[in-house]
């Protein structure tokens, strides 16, 4: 009996300290929705900046060339390595030559105006003249007045863009002109806008500006005007494209290149820009808009994409909640619990998202997956304490993981140590090395009477073989 009492001790102690606690940190993933609108482009990245959801999203990791939106790299390397944009920057040859010489890609670049050997302009000159209106010699200018030469400048593009995470990404020069190993995708475009956007609030600003006014040179005796290539944010005359919702981040576009066997090919548009309405913010990036249609005409159509695309947002989307902390998700069985038989559990936080208005949540199925340790009765073994996690909750829509929660019990629950204590009675008593030493005192007390009776017998003949031997003495 003192065994028992010893085992019943020490497995108590070594339960009280046998309950691990695991914290899996919630999983936000992304739910992407099909656009109800005729889209051109041949692919696109679009997120919710509110709750960083993705809600659409098309070939994008499909490799595409940037055009100028390159220069929003440019301009972010800019920023990270001049401290002082009022400096004055020389405008050389260097930065100049490669559009007159002979790569049809690069004859006729867009530009802003600035001249060779001009003075007075800064560094916050170039980023207006390259981020309004596109002008592919101030990305040259930027880049020499800030690496001393253009292959050092790219490099640093290069090195920013695996830090941000573009790996199917590398830039060629700083100003998007077709190059073969000028590339991207939607989606590293999207990572270095979002970067742009939290990190670089001047880069933005820049982006936005309508016009701008640049220093005189000897191609303008006068100061003069720039617009931006952004139709979205442009309000001056009748602008079709005009979205009074819309802020840029910067356009891209070829009308046609030539790859390096000489071959024409079809140009492409496409544009990184920002929305907000109602308190709702998206980041869309699209690219591989037609830069002709079939008679030859310029379409616009990533303006008309990215309208397209804010509108269906805008009216088909809100913040809906699908989970919250009070919500039963459902009950496990307790077994040696203190007055409670059952332990309810429930989400370890709220998850709300971006979902259609109309939707039904009931589609969104839950998943449970039970982590706590269940015995033979698939029940857990008390104690339990309140927010101990027992398992998780996929909630699951349209066979993609949402969201990822996990499950905690709701309440303590202590053990119960006259149910306990039963228990490990009984539990030794099935042991078979209790029960072969139940049978071997048996066997041990049964021959400990058999030889207690043998001894008594014994002693019985002897004490009547003396009685007789006296009584025979007595008679003679």
């Amino acid at each position: 009996m003192r065994n028992i009492k010893i085992t019943a001790v020490l497995t108590a102690f070594l339960f009280t300290f046998a309950v691990f606690f695991t914290d899996m940190g919630a999983i936000n993933a992304e739910a992407a929705f099909t656009p109800d609108v005729d889209i051109q482009s041949s692919g696109y990245y679009m997120v919710n900046l509110d709750l960083d959801t993705v809600i659409a999203a098309k070939n994008e990791h499909d490799r595409c060339y940037p055009a100028s939106v390159t220069k929003v790299m440019t301009a972010i390397v800019a920023l990270e390595n001049c401290s002082n944009l009022e400096r004055e920057v020389a405008v050389t040859y260097a930065a100049t030559n490669e559009f007159w010489e002979d790569n049809p890609n690069y004859t006729g670049a867009g530009t802003c105006g600035l001249d060779v050997g001009q003075t007075g302009l800064t560094m916050r000159d170039c980023l207006y003249g390259m981020l309004v209106q596109s002008g592919c010699e101030a990305a040259n200018v930027i880049g020499i007045n800030i690496a001393g030469d253009l292959p050092t400048f790219i490099d640093l593009m290069n090195k920013k863009a695996q830090e941000l995470g573009m790996t199917n990404t590398h830039f060629s020069n700083t100003h998007g002109l077709w190059h073969a190993e000028n590339y991207s995708t939607p989606y590293d475009l999207y990572l270095m806008c979002r970067y742009a956007y939290e990190k670089h609030p001047t880069l933005i600003e820049i982006s936005n500006t309508q016009e701008y006014t640049l220093p005189a040179n000897t191609y303008n005796p006068n100061p003069y005007t720039i617009i931006n290539t952004n139709a979205l944010i442009r309000n001056i005359d009748e602008n079709v494209y005009y979205y009074e919702y819309a802020k840029n981040i910067k356009t891209g576009s070829i009308d046609v290149y030539w790859d390096a066997a000489g071959n024409e090919h079809p140009g492409m548009m496409n544009m990184a820009s920002m929305a907000t309405q109602n308190g709702f913010n998206y980041l869309l990036v699209t690219t591989g808009a037609p830069y002709y249609d079939a008679e030859g005409v310029k379409t616009n159509a990533h303006f008309t994409d990215h309208i397209a695309m804010y509108k269906w947002a805008f009216r088909t989307f809100d913040i809906m909640e699908v989970l919250n902390e009070h919500m039963v998700i459902t009950n496990l069985k307790v077994d040696m619990g203190e007055e409670a038989d059952t332990v309810i559990l429930k989400s370890s936080s709220a998850f709300s998202t971006l979902l259609p208005r109309n939707l039904d949540t009931n589609v969104i199925e839950q998943r449970i997956t039970i982590t706590a340790d269940m015995n033979d009765n698939k029940a857990v073994v008390a104690p339990i304490e309140k927010g101990q996690v027992m398992g998780t909750l996929d909630l699951v829509m349209d066979g993609e993981v949402i969201a990822t929660r996990n499950l905690i019990a709701s309440q303590s629950i202590s053990l119960s140590q006259f149910e306990y204590t039963m228990r490990m009675i009984n539990s030794i008593f099935e042991k078979d090395w209790f029960r072969l030493c139940i049978a071997s005192l048996a066997v041990l007390i049964i021959a400990d009477l058999i030889l207690n009776g043998v001894r008594k017998s014994r002693i019985a003949k002897m004490e009547a073989r003396q009685k007789r031997r006296n009584n025979v003495s007595k008679k003679w």
